[in-house]
């Protein structure tokens, strides 16, 4: 009897993301990816043209879930960057990548958050190899209703 409440619960659990229409997403997944070195010529700088691995690019414009640390872009318009790592260690700061962030593009744009607040999120997943902005973008992005 024990063993057939395991099998439905682990049916249910499963099925969850496919109802849900998510998939929860962690940043070693984010990290493979590799990176072109190329040369701005009209600004003279140089910028990694990311290279998404196979795993990654089926992500693209799907609905993900993702958990990170939360890093204030711009406190007067509510803008906010979703990081692997704290304030201190994240890509602007510490030695981090540029795979290690995601530009969050909320939907309610009020909504205020702490640095190194830890966040779980929802939204559709937007690859990003345009120079000089970020790999990872978050459209319509939400908090994510966790139990």
């Amino acid at each position: 009897m024990v063993r057939i409440i395991y099998i439905v619960l682990f049916i249910i659990i499963s099925g969850m993301n496919s109802l849900w229409g998510q998939t929860k997403v962690n940043w070693e997944t984010l990290a493979n990816v590799t990176y072109d070195y190329i040369q701005n010529q009209d600004q003279n700088l140089w910028y990694g043209k990311p290279n998404f691995s196979e795993e990654i690019q089926a992500l693209d414009g799907k609905q993900i879930m993702i958990t990170g640390y939360i890093l204030p872009s711009d406190a007067s318009t509510n803008t906010y960057v979703l990081s692997a790592f704290p304030f201190s260690s994240c890509f602007f700061c510490g030695g981090a990548g540029p795979e290690s962030i995601i530009e969050l593009n909320l939907q309610k744009r009020k909504e205020k958050f702490k640095q190194d607040q830890v966040v779980t999120f929802v939204g559709t997943l937007r690859l990003n190899a345009r120079e000089l902005e970020m790999n990872y973008i978050l459209e319509e992005a939400e908090v994510a209703n966790t139990p």
